[in-house]
């Protein structure tokens, strides 16, 4: 993070999450549509939703593992907001901010955060500064629940699959394209999700982003875009 001002590295990275929702978004809303026949699929949408299943692999891959000094990645700027709040003292308990986090996990990602009552329980401030302290909170185990989420990631192989779906870079495979025009196994839509989903609730605790993603207008236009191609 060395000359780059904490606030724009902060900004970048929380685009950058949003983009690989966004891009998964994309990828899941489109085969969500596309008929079981591959022959019978808009071949458009398909080479869509492929391209936006790699793009949201290669986002992640940098954010969550890259080790380039120039690459926009979440641990320095996690560890750098952790280390400021070592010695933060932090009074609300685990038990109600774990509760939180599943009620989040559950209703995400339209979370009613004034219909958890139990946030008021034994606790007196306004909602804002209970959420405040929940963050505050969940941030002391952030380099851990980090850690967890780039090891899914890297256990599940995603590097590998968009490496596989795109062999141009191979010359001893006999299909250049490989499958970026064929359809992604159903599990690897579904793990995906599950990945980016509890990446984008902790950037919630650890940055303070919204749940509601800025870029979200792009799947109202895919909306309008495929009704117009399927009139």
């Amino acid at each position: 993070m060395k000359n780059i001002p904490k606030w724009k590295y902060k900004r970048g990275v929380q685009d950058l999450i949003c983009l690989v929702d966004i891009n998964f978004l994309v990828c899941k809303k489109i085969y969500d549509l596309l008929p079981k026949d591959r022959i019978k699929a808009n071949s458009f949408l398909l080479l869509s939703a492929n391209n936006a299943f790699n793009e949201a692999i290669k986002i992640l891959h940098t954010l969550l593992c890259s080790t380039k000094q120039e690459e926009l990645t979440i641990k320095p700027l996690l560890e750098e907001i952790v280390k400021k709040e070592e010695s933060t003292i932090v009074l609300i308990g685990d038990k109600k901010v774990n509760k939180f986090f599943q009620k989040i996990f559950e209703d995400y990602p339209s979370p009613d955060y004034f219909s958890y009552t139990f946030l008021s329980e034994d606790n007196n401030q306004p909602i804002g500064n209970i959420l405040a302290d929940i963050s505050k909170r969940k941030r002391q185990s952030g380099l851990k629940d980090l850690d967890d989420i780039k090891k899914e990631f890297e256990d599940e192989d995603f590097h590998k699959i968009r490496h596989q779906s795109v062999v141009h870079k191979n010359k001893l495979f006999d299909d250049p394209t490989g499958t970026a025009d064929s359809y992604l196994k159903e599990n690897y839509i579904k793990n995906l999700g599950v990945i980016v989903k509890k990446l984008r609730i902790n950037s919630y605790f650890w940055f303070d982003c919204e749940l509601r993603n800025p870029k979200y207008k792009t799947i109202r236009d895919l909306e309008l875009l495929v009704n117009n191609l399927t009139r």
